[in-house]
């Protein structure tokens, strides 16, 4: 139920206005900016200077493909979050778990299009933003989950001019606001509240950045804000090792210890902490917040609600920016040093379509004489007319006949200022020719190599800072669930080494709900950033290595069947992977994590004893044939002699079950070797990668 509050709304106005008189330069170059590189490239003025002289403006944006071709990298780049716990309590699986569901939220194909938006606000106009939401599943149930929400246009929202990090997630205040028609805001909130917001009178045109038209006859600004407000607390240190803040503090039961027979002295307190009898060791004050998210118009507040996170929601995407010595903050966009090149450009092929224009279309130089006849003027009448015979009249005066013309050139100087302004654009963006898949005037492998690194460091401050932005939204989707999520929840995610299934979230594992499985309510977290190529863009580069090394070794596919099927761009490949890692040794997938050092090749049975064997066994004959020819009575030597050689036989056959045992085992620490090796490849890093750092 919306109720008036005029004041507090005047405060949230000023916040706007405040703001936008800070960051009004900004403002003005963000829609300069992208006019110039997706709209036109010419102001008014020089419009009408070049239709006075006939000329027409040309344009030939060379800028609007570079974003393009920026963009479609970070597409490709879109960074990874990992979540990791702060302690050892939390089980392996709900820590699984929790990454997934950042990773999610954080990462699914609409949160891709938010970031993709937000860089490309960011490299055109200096700046862009996006914000992290809460809304329901859906309009049947009461179960909320964060959102990834885009703005169209950066320049509607607002922060505390005095905010510190990068991202401006420490603001005291931050929002924004849409328009929305006066006829649909009266069905949403009634004709008493639309009869009350008057239309606003416009300032003056130099303060236009400022106070600028609120209400008018036909729409209502909506504004939302986020207000930031200290909370004062204590942290509690109990005597297990672990930190609780006050809240969670008072939530706790307390224990008496019974004193033993006999003893004396007063029973010892004691607090229950997940199940353990434990004691504060020590406390200290720490200042924590807590965020309101109101909604307003007019002098009426709309909707009052906490948001449960430390920092505010609304994330600045920055390009590069510096302060000057005001403190203003100076956005700069990426194409910034490159636009006095790109309208270099539009003049000088402006000029060469002109010179082409006002060209003379005549082919040859005659006299009247050789064009007097009616039939041969109606043939000349068109120079640009091409017939296989062009006849003439002879001049008997003169005896000239017509001789023809060369066509006109362009001044050399125009084509080579037009090459040097397009060599400026790729020397200013830092995007050459090679990088974006053309041929450029490298011919080695190597110097294009240091082309195309080159180009890569020069945007690597961009995705820099779109990685960083994604990075503390992350953090915030990680402070809400636990608020968000603290029900019993089914969830298809994409765990770790498992694919897609089904999870249950907050699930009861007894009937006393004395425990909980992959529990999200309780655990601190922390987000770190893993920049680099995307899942995607990781699995085109590991299936590129592997396909490298089959080419060199195709007997090695048994070994690594799963991991090339893991990276091919299929949908769901886990069916796959399940199927052809059944040829994959048992032992090879086991140890392909550690791996061990190959033992020396097992020697084989002594050939010694094989020649012994055989000797008894030629005795052996030999003593059966004697027997047969005397007639006497030879089996006690016969049965010593097969004695001997079962004595012998037993030594072959122990010997024979070593060499087979340390043979197989040095085949398996052998394929051991060749997966680790192949891992080792394919983990190579093949370009340096900073780790973002957090401010």
């Amino acid at each position: 139920m919306p109720r008036r509050d005029p004041k507090l709304c005047a405060k949230f106005r000023s916040h706007v206005e405040n703001w936008r008189k800070y960051f009004r330069d900004n403002i003005q170059q963000y829609h300069d900016y992208q006019r110039f590189v997706l709209g036109s490239q010419w102001e008014d003025d020089e419009e009408n200077l070049l239709h006075n002289y006939n000329k027409i403006p040309l344009q030939f944006n060379k800028l609007a493909p570079l974003m393009n071709h920026l963009l479609g990298e970070q597409m490709m780049n879109t960074p990874n979050l990992e979540v990791t716990p702060d302690n050892d309590v939390i089980p392996e699986e709900t820590v699984a778990v929790r990454q997934a569901l950042v990773k999610e939220i954080s990462l699914d194909s609409n949160a891709k299009m938010v970031y993709q938006l937000a860089f490309q606000q960011a490299a055109i106009g200096g700046f862009g933003a996006y914000r992290i939401g809460l809304d329901y599943l859906n309009n049947k149930t009461f179960n909320q989950h964060p959102t990834v929400v885009p703005f169209r246009d950066p320049t509607r929202c607002f922060w505390d001019v005095g905010a510190e990090t990068p991202c401006k997630t420490d603001s005291l205040h931050s929002g924004f606001y849409a328009r929305m028609s006066r006829a649909l805001f009266r069905k949403m909130y009634g004709i008493k509240v639309e009869s009350s917001i008057p239309p606003t009178v416009m300032e003056t045109e130099e303060d236009s950045y400022a106070s600028f038209e609120w209400n008018s006859n036909e729409l209502v600004t909506i504004g939302e804000v986020y207000v930031r407000k200290f909370v004062k607390t204590n942290l509690y240190e109990l005597s297990n090792g672990e930190a609780i803040e006050e809240k969670e503090f008072n939530e706790l039961e307390s224990y008496t210890m019974p004193l033993a027979e006999g003893e004396e002295g007063e029973p010892k307190e004691y607090l229950v902490h997940n199940g353990e009898l434990v004691t504060i060791t020590r406390k200290r004050p720490i200042t924590s917040y807590k965020i309101k998210h109101y909604k307003w118009a007019g002098d009426y507040i709309l909707d009052e609600t906490d948001f449960p996170s430390q920092q505010t929601p609304l994330i600045f995407v920055d390009q590069n920016s510096y302060w000057d010595k005001t403190g203003k903050q100076i956005c700069r966009p990426f194409v910034k040093d490159a636009r006095d090149a790109q309208r270099f450009v539009n003049y000088l092929g402006t000029q060469i379509a002109y010179l082409i224009k006002i060209s003379r279309y005549d082919q040859y130089m005659a006299s009247r004489e050789n064009m007097k006849s009616p039939k041969t003027q109606l043939l000349w009448r068109n120079p640009t007319v091409v017939q296989g015979v062009l006849v003439y009249d002879v001049d008997k005066i003169h005896g000239s006949k017509p001789e023809p013309l060369n066509p006109p050139l362009l001044p050399p100087t125009l084509i080579q200022q037009y090459e040097r302004a397009l060599a400026d654009i790729q020397t200013s963006t830092g995007i050459y020719d090679t990088k974006v898949g053309e041929q450029g005037n490298e011919i080695s492998g190597a110097a294009i190599d240091a082309r195309t690194k080159q180009g890569a460091y020069n945007t690597f401050i961009i995705f820099n800072s779109l990685n960083r932005a994604v990075a503390v939204g992350g953090e915030i989707i990680n402070e809400i669930i636990p608020h968000v999520i603290d029900t019993e929840r089914k969830m298809t995610l994409d765990m770790p080494n498992k694919g897609k299934q089904a999870v249950v979230l907050n699930q009861q594992a007894d009937v006393y709900g004395s425990a909980m499985l992959n529990d999200m309510t309780q655990g601190d977290f922390k987000i770190r950033l893993l920049p680099g190529a995307s899942y995607e863009g990781q699995k085109a580069e590991g299936l590129q290595a592997l396909q490298l090394i089959l080419q060199a070794n195709p007997e090695l596919f048994t070994l690594i069947a799963d991991l090339y099927a893991k990276n091919l761009p299929l949908a769901d490949s886990t069916e796959l992977v399940n199927r052809l890692r059944t040829i994959v040794p048992p032992e090879i997938i086991e140890a392909g994590k550690t791996g061990k050092p190959v033992p020396p090749k097992p020697q084989a049975p002594d050939p010694a004893i094989m020649v012994k064997l055989q000797e008894l066994e030629y005795k052996k004959q030999a003593l059966q044939q004697k027997a047969q020819k005397d007639g006497l009575d030879y089996q006690a030597e016969l049965q010593q002699i097969e004695n001997q050689k079962l004595e012998i036989a037993g030594q072959v056959q122990e010997q024979i079950l070593r060499y087979q045992a340390e043979t197989h085992r040095a085949d398996t620490d052998a394929q051991i070797a060749h997966a680790q090796n192949i891992v080792e490849l394919l983990t190579r890093p093949n370009h340096v990668n900073q780790p973002v750092k957090q401010t």
